[in-house]
This record gives C-alpha cells, sequence and structure tokens, in this order.
C-alpha cells in the first residue's frame, strides 16, 4: 500500500570541461509533462529517502550505488492525484512531496516505462520544460548547492 507522502528526486551531472551542472528532466508517458527527475510515493513502512532509493533504481535503471542527498524543498500534493487515496487517513486533504539530489555524473540510466525521453540540460534549460512549480524549487535548490559547494549529507546509499 502507498504511503502518504511523495518524494521527488533531482538527478545532476557535472559537465568536466566546464564544470557545470546539468539536471535530467523526464518526460512522463502518463501525464505527458516534463518532471525534475523522479517522482513516486512511499510504499509500507518506507522513509522518504527509502522511497528516494528504490524509486531512483526503479525508474533510472542504475547499476551502482550513489548517494541520496535530502533537499529542504518541500510541497504539498493534493490527495485527488492518488489513486490510493482511499486508503489513507479521512480528512486528509494534501500530502508532502520530498526532494532529494542524486549524483549521476559519469552514470548510465535506463528509463523504465513510466518514461518516454530523458534530457540533460542547463538550469535554465530545464526550467523552460518543468510542469510544477515544486519542480522548478527542488532544481532551484539543487542549482544553489552546487554552485555553493554544498551538498547535504547524504541520507542513504542506493
Amino acid at each position: 500500500m502507498r504511503s502518504p507522502f511523495q518524494v521527488l528526486v533531482v538527478p545532476f551531472r557535472i559537465i568536466k570541461s566546464s564544470g557545470d551542472p546539468e539536471f535530467l528532466v523526464l518526460k512522463r508517458a502518463d501525464l505527458d509533462v516534463w518532471q525534475a527527475g523522479v517522482a513516486g510515493g512511499g510504499e509500507d513502512g518506507e522513509s522518504p529517502a527509502g522511497a528516494a532509493e528504490r524509486e531512483s533504481v526503479e525508474e533510472l535503471g542504475l547499476e551502482h550505488t550513489v548517494a541520496v542527498y535530502p533537499l529542504q524543498s518541500v510541497a504539498s500534493v493534493p490527495v485527488y492525484h492518488f489513486s490510493d487515496r482511499a486508503s489513507w487517513p479521512s480528512g486528509l486533504y494534501t500530502i508532502p512531496e520530498y526532494a532529494f539530489m542524486i549524483d549521476l555524473t559519469g552514470e548510465r540510466i535506463s528509463l523504465s516505462s513510466e518514461h518516454t525521453s530523458s534530457r540533460w540540460l542547463g538550469y535554465d534549460g530545464a526550467l523552460e520544460l518543468l510542469c510544477w512549480d515544486s519542480n522548478r524549487t527542488a532544481i532551484w535548490e539543487a542549482r544553489q548547492r552546487l554552485v555553493r559547494m554544498d551538498l547535504p549529507a547524504s541520507s542513504r546509499r542506493l
């Protein structure tokens, strides 16, 4: 059963020649919109960091372990977006969306069927494609942290 929270995982890589970050944006198969990386929900008893790990492996087909860095960005998502809402407590109108970032520099990805396309883009290019403000906020925070070399402590390793 799905837990009443959502995760957003912002993948980035550093371009060796310039040292600039790029962000992976994914086009969702179900909604035909671009999102800032991986999104999904927690499963029974899973922590947000655990859900971020699992969703990243499932949706990106990761073969190697990577650190999952928690971001401060948290958004609220209306429960009507989720079919599992019937099993959640009554009176619940929104669920939190916790954001994380992962470094995929040098890593290969293999998209799951949840996505039809992917693009590595600089900050401005990624912002232009994104559908949701929560995604823009999470990428903004990730970029600020990368520019300032202020990565949050890793919560776990995949």
